[in-house]
């Protein structure tokens, strides 16, 4: 494990300490390639100057959407309130190329949680409300309510080597609470899974997220089966205190989905046109249990938003020292 600090002298100065993630080394294996895009490449070879070390923990990257494959800590429970703001995403899902005209979309408050259940399983629910206004070729409309529900489960399956990455599962489903004829979500039932891996190169963090996505289609026109995918870093936190008990983290993904599927009704060629990706970057404060994040996002392409915001707080418990509360 490595540490690095850089000092300022005199000694009643302030200093600058990167602290080092916990190490979960194992046996060294062979190594297994997979196709990066241009950004993996990017965030790869900018760690790859960095010394190789194998180490990798399992933490809650919001803002961002990749995911560690390690879940958390045994006896650990994650909640989480925060806010979006998203101009021009094309939401929901399955609507149509030039029938929104503009679009400002807040989801707030979102409430998450994360629950570990032993060592190697962690359960994951959200929901959030959400504000859409915006103007379509049917008028103008502003609507605010309850969206879609989500559970998952995530599993961590093995850990880092020397040349491999740690790896995990994680699949669940997004469950039909929102209006759709208000526009607040697609009121279907759709289904996720994903591999999920994670590797130290260096003192960063680097994780890739490959899934699919079944998607219902509202009205009944076919379902929409997406590659899913999330290329994150994380850097390595940054000491903000004499103590070390503040740390400030930076983090950076792509991530989206493509191979959007024709619908039984659309013309030759046609397609769901529910492909889009965005590049999204933010920051965590961290404070013992308690974490603040902040990030924006950017579209690159189809259905992602044009821009975006995002902001929240994270609070881990210790189940423990939560049922001694009622004992």
């Amino acid at each position: 494990m490595r540490a690095f600090e850089v000092c300022h002298y005199p000694e009643t100065t302030r200093r600058l300490q990167i602290r080092p993630a916990r190490d979960n080394r194992a046996p060294s294996a062979m190594p297994s390639r997979v196709r990066p895009s241009l950004l993996t490449l990017a965030l790869v070879g900018t760690a790859l100057v960095l010394a190789l070390d194998s180490r990798a923990r399992a933490e809650w990257l919001a803002p961002l959407t990749v995911e560690t494959a390690e879940t958390i800590p045994s006896g650990t429970l994650d909640v989480a309130l925060g806010a979006s703001y998203f101009h021009n995403r094309r939401f929901p899902a399955f609507t149509g190329e030039g029938f929104i005209h503009w679009q400002d979309l807040v989801t707030g408050p979102e409430f998450a949680l994360r629950a570990a259940a032993g060592d190697m399983v962690e359960i994951q629910a959200s929901y959030e409300l959400i504000d859409n206004h915006e103007s379509t070729i049917d008028g103008v409309n502003n609507n605010y309510g309850s969206g879609d529900a989500r559970l998952f489960a995530k599993v961590y399956v093995s850990s880092e080597r020397k040349w491999l990455p740690a790896m995990g599962v994680r699949f669940g489903t997004q469950l039909p609470d929102a209006n759709r004829h208000e526009r607040l979500g697609t009121d279907t039932t759709d289904f996720f899974i994903w591999w999920l891996g994670s590797k130290h190169i260096g003192a960063f963090e680097v994780h890739c997220n490959l899934g699919l996505a079944l998607l219902d289609n509202p009205t009944g026109d076919g379902q929409d089966d997406l590659f899913t995918y999330a290329i994150g870093m994380a850097a390595p936190p940054l000491a903000l205190d004499r103590a070390g008990d503040w740390t400030l983290r930076l983090l950076l993904e792509e991530a989206g989905v493509t191979g959007s599927h024709p619908g039984q009704s659309t013309p030759p060629g046609g397609r769901f046109n529910n492909d889009g990706n965005a590049v999204r970057g933010g920051a965590q404060l961290t404070y013992g249990g308690l974490t603040l994040y902040a990030g924006v996002s950017g579209g690159l392409n189809s259905a992602a938003e044009q821009y975006g915001f995002m902001g929240g707080v994270i609070y881990a418990f210790e189940v423990s020292r939560l049922t001694a509360l009622f004992d």
